[in-house]
Formats: C-alpha cells, structure tokens, sequence
C-alpha cells in the first residue's frame, strides 16, 4: 500500500486533532528556554534544575488525573480543560522571579497543562484502527515537529528581546488548542463510573509485563530527552555561541522529523518493532559523546542529527507498540501511568543533571549513552507481545 493510501484512510477528526496540535505545538516556546529564563533572573544553574524539575514533578499528578477523566469524562473535555487553565498558569509564571516561585507555580503548570495528553493518545487510539496507527503517530509526530522547527526558531529570537512574549505566545495557543479540542473533537470512549478507577487499572498493568518493561524503557529515555531541553543549551551558552543559532540547531530535529519521519515509518512497517525501538534508544543516549570530542557548533549539529534519527527510529514504533499493550476500556489510564515514566525520568534528569553538569558534563554525556543501552535492552529482552 502506498503512502498516500494509507494517509487516505486516516479518519477526519484525527486530522483536526493534527492541525491543532500543530498550533498547540508552534507555541511551546517557554519549556526549551525555561533553565535560560531562570538563571538569567540571578539564580543558579542547580536553582533552575530544581525548578524546572518541579515542572515534571507537577506531571505526576498531570498523569494520574489526565488519565482518570480521559477515560471517564471524555478525551475532548480533558484537552480543552487542560489547555485552558494552562495558559492562565503560564501567564502567572511569566511574573515570577525567585527561583522558590517559579518552581511552585512550574509545578503547578505542569500538574494542569499536560493532563491533556493522556487524553490526546487514547483518541487516536478510539478512532485510528490498530493496523494504521504506526502511520497515525508518525503524522502527529510531523505535525508536532514541524511547529517544534517553526516554533524555536522563533522562541529564540524573542528570548534576545524579551522572556514575556515567550509566555505569551504559549498561553495564546494553548486557549486556541482548547477551543478547538472542546468544539471539533469527539469525547472518544468513555468508562463507566466502577471501572474507570485506578485501582482496576493497575490490576491489570502490573501483569502486563511488556507493558512494564516499556514503562522502563520511557524511563530512561526522559532522561536523555530532558537533556536536549536543559543541558543542551546551557552547554550551547558555555562554549560562546548566539543563543539564536541554539533555536536553529533545536529546529533541525522538527526538519529532519518532518522531511523523512513518515516516509521512514511507511517504510519499515514490515521491520521488528522491539529492534527499531531498541536502534533509536541506542542512538539518542549515545548522540552526547559527541560533546567529549567538541564543543563547535559543527559538533552541536552533528548531536542533533544522530538523537533525531534515533528519535524518528524509536517514538512513532513506541506509541503504537504502547497502544497494543492497552485494554480498549483503559487507554487513558494506560498513557497516564506510561507518563508517570517520562515524570520520573524529567524530574530526575532535571533535579540531578543540571547540577552534574555544572560538577563533570563527561559524566552527564557518559550516563546519557548508558540509560540508551539500557532502555534497549529492557525492550528486547521483554516477553514478546502482539505485532501493532
């Protein structure tokens, strides 16, 4: 089947959820520039850690309550909701200063602003059928990265001028993904009352052990995936370069996604998913040995291309192996409790790496490529499930 036929038989409400997304996505100006933001306001880089730690920590509780109403409430009112009160959070955090404040109200935007995402994953699992959602992920992912190539492009010309319009521009999207979310999209399915607990949910995650094994593997590569929105350009900073070439650099993984992601996953649909996926976590954790070489800007491009082939090579194969693993009756309580792996892995990453690199970046890098190996091996060495 070719590329565009599979594209064809994508349903009309995903590709809706596809375009706001994108708008959603083009303004994610603030998470990137966030640690710059704070330790430009006289605190330090280990400040700046922990309050952006407090971002992912707010995603435990993101996790739990976006995946308890994606499934009870409906995916279309949790993203809306999520969306709205995000952006007045955002605003608020665009006034705070001391490091203590901005972690507090961090933790707060993060607990509201990604409780939608629980709910965005289980719809197109409702309405994209099993045997197209390799294809499905993989548009979402162009959507998101090609606003992710837009958006830091941007962010990092209005950072030279003023951190307020990055907030700004966050929120004001975030209100039009809301309304979007609450007028256009379906409610998806929903889980009557007695079964949409957690308690029955985790019945069934515990025994799933692939499931398991993946929670792991996401573990470790939110770890390295923090890296790229932390450490990266404050080491970008460090070795003299503009800040506006690290937004064209952070830009190059959304090109590259968007120009070969979705030919790449019609391409290898026939390939192993448990070996695609490991390949990708080898890569990404092992992208930041560059910087024990050099610290050029050459070297910061060459970074990016290797963890975004790694990238294209692991995400669109994990969502879709992810969804395969989750009962029809619990896909937003399943997303939600895979997302308590990415909090763990950010909050660890941003709490512990932060002041690392401040202490030996050959470390951080060396760990970086070691949580790679790690996450490959938890995915191959899983009992093997069902092809997605």
């Amino acid at each position: 089947m070719s590329l565009f036929s599979q594209l064809h038989l994508l349903p009309r409400p995903f590709w809706v959820l596809v375009g706001a997304t994108f708008v959603n996505r083009f303004g994610v100006f603030v998470v990137p520039f966030l640690a710059l933001f704070i330790t430009r306001n006289g605190n330090t880089a280990a400040q700046a850690g922990y309050a952006v730690a407090a971002y992912s920590l707010g995603g435990f509780v993101a996790a739990w309550l976006g995946g308890w109403l994606a499934d009870r409430l409906g995916r279309n009112v949790t993203m809306a909701v999520s969306s709205l009160a995000g952006a007045a959070c955002m605003l608020a955090m665009s006034q705070a200063f001391d490091w203590r404040a901005l972690a507090i109200l961090a933790f707060i935007t993060g607990a509201i602003n990604e409780a939608g995402h629980p709910a965005s994953a289980a719809l197109v699992q409702d309405i994209v059928p099993p045997e197209h959602r390799v294809i499905a992920y993989a548009v979402q992912r162009f959507a998101v990265n090609l606003a992710w190539s837009l958006g830091p492009a941007a962010a990092g010309f209005l950072a030279e001028h003023s951190f307020f319009w990055l907030f700004a521009v966050d929120a004001a999207t975030s209100v039009v993904f809301g309304i979007i979310a609450w007028v256009f999209l379906p409610r998806g399915n929903r889980t009557a009352r007695e079964h949409a607990g957690w308690g029955h949910a985790w019945l069934s995650i515990r025994a799933n052990k692939p499931f398991l094994a993946l929670f792991g593997a996401c573990a470790c590569m939110a770890w390295v995936f923090r890296q790229t929105n932390t450490t990266f350009p404050l080491h970008f900073e460090r070795n003299g370069l503009p800040l506006h070439y690290c937004g064209l650099v952070l830009a190059l993984n959304g090109v590259l996604i968007c120009l070969m992601e979705v030919p790449l996953a019609a391409g290898l649909r026939q390939w192993s998913v448990k070996q695609v996926l490991a390949l990708g976590y080898i890569l990404m954790g092992a992208s930041f040995l560059v910087f024990l070489v050099s610290g050029t800007l050459a070297a910061f491009v060459a970074m990016m291309v290797i963890f975004t082939f790694g990238e294209m090579a692991a995400f669109s194969r994990q969502q879709a192996y992810s969804a395969s693993l989750a009962p029809d009756d619990m896909r937003g309580r399943y997303v939600g409790f895979l997302s308590f792996a990415w909090c763990a892995g950010n909050t660890a990453s941003s709490a512990l790496g932060m002041p690392l690199y401040d202490h030996h970046p050959a470390i951080l890098w060396t760990i970086n490529a070691v949580l790679g190996i790690v996450a490959a091996v938890l995915i191959l060495f899983s009992r093997r499930p069902k092809n997605p």
